[in-house]
């Protein structure tokens, strides 16, 4: 493979074309994009996906030239939302309490002592 092939059925390296589409804004994109995807993958250690779409068309009004634009979109990994215990009642409130279990009578929430005014011997 060349930079520019010169024989028929000689195939153009894909990393020289990708520099050339818009002058190499997308090949730039997506270098800094994988750093963020290997940045996000392994702060996470969930997998991602880097997509690159190429897309190419006829040019209007002109049968031997194409339209090549290309487009780069980071599907990084993201942190499972914090999740708390709630239970539900038979109107499928939720609550944190759970209304099936029986509560003891008499129990109170005791504040955190103080230890102030206590002296060590």
């Amino acid at each position: 493979m060349t930079d520019t092939p010169d024989e028929p059925g000689q195939v153009r390296p894909f990393a020289a074309m990708l520099q050339e589409i818009q002058g190499g804004a997308v090949a730039d994109e997506a270098a800094d994009l994988l750093q963020q995807l290997v940045t996000a993958v392994t702060d996470i250690g969930k997998k991602g996906h880097l997509v690159l779409t190429i897309t190419v068309q006829p040019l209007k009004g002109n049968a031997s030239a194409l339209n090549v634009a290309g487009e780069v979109v980071l599907k990084a990994p993201r942190p499972e939302p914090a999740a708390g215990v709630f239970f539900f009642d038979t109107s499928g409130n939720l609550m944190r309490d759970n209304p099936r279990q029986a509560t003891i009578p008499g129990l109170r929430e005791v504040g955190k002592p103080n230890y102030d005014n206590v002296r060590t011997v």
